[in-house]
């Protein structure tokens, strides 16, 4: 929540100073031919505690992604990527004040796009980014008894970008729309379990930041 709220605030700011900009003629433009090389990460963090009366249960959240990646300007505003990411997260238990365990996800991905943006400013703008992506994750309680999760997704999400030079911008993507197809192989139980999905996630877990250089 915090964060969202962060990005609220962010994104009124930007809009404030597009408002500013000169005229319509002067809108941002990104000509054919232009490349960027862009990194955006996420981080999460956040406390629960739970109070019964024979128990008190507090957990940790953390998690952190980074997602290099590289795109060239087929067209005027369009724009052929590809990306990597590598993520984090961990689950700390704890029960009545003693360790009860601790949950841990490790994760890579790699995922084709196109990006085509709109300018609303000279220094503002939108952008619709349609992705397919494949992600690895492997999570473990302890170090032990692993579960792997192999994840397809195809779909869209937007996003805002603002530049700080002609050659710098600070970018945000929220959301996706689209579909999500999983398999989990749990070791610990034996059992393979598939997932599929279609639909729109505004979850925190999607909302990332960066920063681009564009030549």
């Amino acid at each position: 929540m915090k964060k969202i709220t962060f990005f609220a605030c962010v994104f009124a700011m930007m809009c404030l100073h597009a408002q500013n900009d000169d005229t319509a003629s002067s809108t941002l433009n990104f000509a054919k031919g232009t490349q960027f090389l862009n990194i955006n990460f996420s981080l999460t963090t956040g406390n629960t505690d739970v109070e019964a009366p024979t128990q008190n249960q507090e957990i940790k959240n953390f998690g952190i992604s980074f997602n290099p990646s590289y795109s060239y300007a087929v067209s005027d505003n369009l724009f052929l990527g590809l990306g990597a990411g590598i993520g984090f997260n961990s689950r700390d238990i704890e029960l009545n004040g003693m360790d009860a365990g601790e949950n841990t996800t490790n994760s890579f991905s790699i995922f084709p796009f196109v990006r085509y943006y709109k300018g609303v400013g000279k220094r503002f703008g939108f952008f619709l980014q349609g992705e397919t992506r494949y992600r690895h994750s492997k999570a473990e309680v302890d170090n032990a008894n692993p579960r792997k999760t192999n994840t397809f997704f195809v779909g869209v999400r937007p996003g805002i970008v603002f530049m700080l030079s002609d050659n710098f911008g600070l970018e945000a993507t929220f959301g996706d729309l689209g579909y999500t197809s999983s398999n989990v192989d749990d070791e610990a139980t034996g059992t393979e379990t598939d997932f599929n999905n279609f639909g729109l996630s505004l979850n925190s877990t999607n909302l990332f930041f960066g920063l681009s250089y564009y030549f």
